[in-house]
């Protein structure tokens, strides 16, 4: 499944009226020893609002929540940058560390990581098996961070056959009055990464 097929849903979704919904799926079959092939269907894209996370004791416990409510303030803040805005199309925010974006390519993505449990941020490049890649950017590595402004962390992660190169920040997610400048940061990172790395990927 290709990138624009993703990112053509993900725009028809947030460009349509609420009445309408558009979902991409990925026909998969499956066998066990000689049975007969199955078919699973999964869903690769959906609308920002179908799979609802809802605030409930229930539902989330109090690390989740706290991610998902940082990533709901996140995108309301970030996509009143036009800049931001033209770059990135909306994600569904989650109860997971991380939210991810298109970089334009099947081969690499843009994620966001909240790390709480040592008041950290992450933006990074995450690279999913594909040394090749990662290599022909470790090359241009000096290019890179000159074009970026900023240093880079490369990390080959070879037990987990993929590779991250990223930027770091000492935050405090307790303090919600510090969530704007943290999202200024972030936003300035993606868009940044975006514009350097595209040509490369």
């Amino acid at each position: 499944m290709r990138e624009e097929h993703k990112s053509a849903i993900e725009w028809l979704n947030n460009h349509t009226d609420n009445d309408t919904n558009f979902f991409l799926c990925e026909i998969k079959l499956y066998c066990i020893d000689n049975s007969d092939p199955a078919v699973k269907f999964e869903i690769a894209e959906s609308p920002n609002n179908w799979q609802k996370v809802v605030k409930k004791e229930n539902s989330a416990n109090s690390t989740e929540q706290k991610r998902y409510d940082y990533w709901v303030a996140f995108q309301d803040y970030a996509f009143q940058n036009k800049e931001f805005e033209n770059n990135f199309s909306k994600r569904t925010p989650s109860l997971r560390q991380w939210l991810s974006y298109s970089i334009g390519s099947s081969e690499a993505g843009l994620n966001i990581s909240q790390i709480l449990s040592r008041n950290e941020i992450r933006v990074e490049i995450y690279i999913n098996q594909d040394m090749n890649l990662y290599n022909k950017l470790l090359d241009n590595k000096e290019t890179i961070e000159k074009a970026c402004g900023f240093s880079l962390d490369w990390q080959e992660l070879s037990e987990k056959k993929a590779s991250r190169i990223s930027i770091k920040e000492n935050v405090d997610f307790n303090n919600r009055n510090e969530w704007y400048n943290q999202f200024d940061w972030i936003i300035d990172k993606l868009l940044k990464m975006k514009k350097t790395f595209k040509p490369y990927i």
